[in-house]
């Protein structure tokens, strides 16, 4: 006696493994300049530094890269701000920095997918 063919198929389609789906973690999506208006506004000015970083490594796909003055600027952000949010990031462990005497720092993320 023939299993009926819908039977059959539905038979199949549960004896097949289910599809292993890897875990991943949440993210946001923001346009950089309103996250730079949120740190202006909740004086989180540093945060926006990391966000840039985080930006700058996924745009370029490298994990190390140089950060210049002139593109936080038209973020709001001051150099004097910029250096204090790099020394508390590479405190931190997040990134290592290296400083060279009047020239942009190279930042590179620890842990990062592009390394």
């Amino acid at each position: 006696m023939e299993d009926h063919p819908i039977k059959q198929r539905l038979a199949e389609l549960e004896a097949r493994a289910p599809a292993k789906r890897r875990k991943q973690q949440p993210f946001v999506k923001v346009p950089l300049k309103e996250a730079a208006r949120a740190a202006a506004a909740s004086g989180c000015q540093q945060m926006m530094v990391w966000l840039y970083i985080l930006h700058r490594s996924w745009k370029l796909q490298k994990a190390s890269f140089a950060v210049p003055s002139g593109s936080l600027r038209s973020f709001g952000i001051s150099k004097e701000v910029k250096r204090r949010a790099l020394r508390n990031l590479e405190a931190a462990g997040l990134i290592i920095v290296e400083r060279h005497t009047c020239k942009n720092p190279i930042v590179t993320l620890v842990g990062s997918v592009y390394g």
